[in-house]
């Protein structure tokens, strides 16, 4: 087995200046999303996979925005604000953009969810614009944009996560930043678990998408980034290596099937901090990697690259093609649905998100010909 493991540390004060994407965290893209695949596709089986899933991509994101904005600080003694939300914006909306836009067509011409017989096709597109689909409404929204509490969560944790890692890396308080960042988040959750157990067991759902609920996860992947030299030494030699990918390999699997893991208390305070552990192992594994991944790797790979309309697209195809029954879809139905599924997110690849990696290749240069040209306003973001 060579995925992730026979290859030397690579050293993480090295400067991240490699273009283009690691092959490693493509993988664990491709694993992540395939994760939820199966479970929105068998919920009855594999009842804690989509939470495993998105735990990877959250201890993910967390390790690669963070180095986005230390990289920043280190080069220019701040983040750049400006470009660092112009990129998140210009990565993100176009696909969603255009999900929101064939719900709302669909709806409104067919009404196969019977959203517009609710009239919520309105506030559905505004929960999914706003990034709000983890916070309890004062208006009921469709089950098609689910999936989106997670975006919710990540967009709002960047809100707030680089005034304060700016601080904490100016100070040299790092340490401080991601352990009283994690106890905060996890008195948060327990906090919000106990009160839902004590005050209302059936608000289970609502505790599941909140966003301390999973966010130490976030916080987990960020600390890896900033001590990575520190962690990477961890898994200096092939056996650490062998004996880390196999037992977070496993741990994972095993959560995948965990029974009634949205709704259940040990999942939340061990199940869920121990998908984190395991997922930020791999994440350790796969970006200290140098080689380029076996070629038996490159189907997960591709996997990765298309990650993101993936996950977008296929709990509304399931529901579409089911009828709007999120229950275990019959073999033929459940790989119609992720075919399906594949090719919108090939097609938002090749389209809308190209339109949007060519849109901030042209917001960096106009923002470097602006601060060549002396101005100033314009390099103060």
């Amino acid at each position: 087995m060579t995925l992730l493991i026979a290859d030397p540390v690579v050293k993480a004060d090295r400067k991240d200046t490699r273009p283009g994407r690691l092959d490693g965290l493509d993988v664990l893209r491709g694993a992540a999303v395939g994760a939820v695949l199966l479970g929105h596709s068998w919920p009855g089986v594999f009842q804690g996979a989509g939470i495993v899933g998105v735990i990877v991509f959250f201890v993910l994101s967390g390790y690669l925005i963070t180095g986005v904005l230390a990289n920043d600080v280190e080069r220019h003694g701040k983040v750049r604000y400006g470009r660092f939300y112009a990129h998140r914006a210009l990565r993100l909306l176009p696909a969603l953009i255009a999900f929101l836009g064939v719900y709302a067509m669909v709806e409104f011409a067919a009404d196969v969810l019977g959203d517009r017989s609710k009239g919520i096709i309105g506030y559905t597109l505004l929960a999914g614009f706003g990034y709000l689909k983890d916070l309890p409404l004062p208006f009921d929204v469709s089950m098609a944009i689910g999936p989106l509490w997670t975006l919710a969560v990540e967009e709002q944790f960047y809100l707030v996560w680089p005034a304060l890692l700016v601080l904490a890396l100016r100070r040299n308080r790092q340490s401080r930043l991601i352990g009283w960042s994690a106890a905060v988040v996890y008195s948060l959750m327990a906090a919000s678990v106990l009160g839902m157990l004590i005050l209302a067991p059936h608000l289970h759902s609502l505790v599941y998408a909140l966003p301390t609920t999973w966010g130490l996860g976030l916080i987990i992947g960020s600390g890896l980034r900033l001590f990575r030299e520190r962690v990477f030494s961890c898994f200096a030699g092939p056996r650490a290596r062998s004996a880390a990918w196999f037992g977070s390999v496993l741990v994972l699997a095993a959560l995948a099937f965990v029974p009634r893991a949205n709704e259940s208390p040990a999942f939340f305070f061990v199940g869920g901090p121990l998908a984190m552990a395991a997922a930020g192992v791999l994440v350790v594994l796969a970006a200290s990697r140098t080689r380029a991944m076996p070629k038996w790797t490159r189907t997960l790979q591709l996997l990765g690259t298309v990650s993101y309309a993936a996950y977008l697209w296929n709990y509304i195809v399931i529901l579409w093609l089911n009828g709007g029954s999120t229950a275990d879809l019959p073999p033929g139905v459940a790989v119609s649905a992720i075919l399906l599924t594949l090719l919108l997110a090939v097609i938002s690849w090749h389209t809308v998100e190209k339109l949007g990696r060519r849109g901030r290749d042209r917001f960096d240069r106009y923002y470097q010909e602006r601060i060549d040209d002396g101005d100033t306003t314009f390099r103060g973001s």
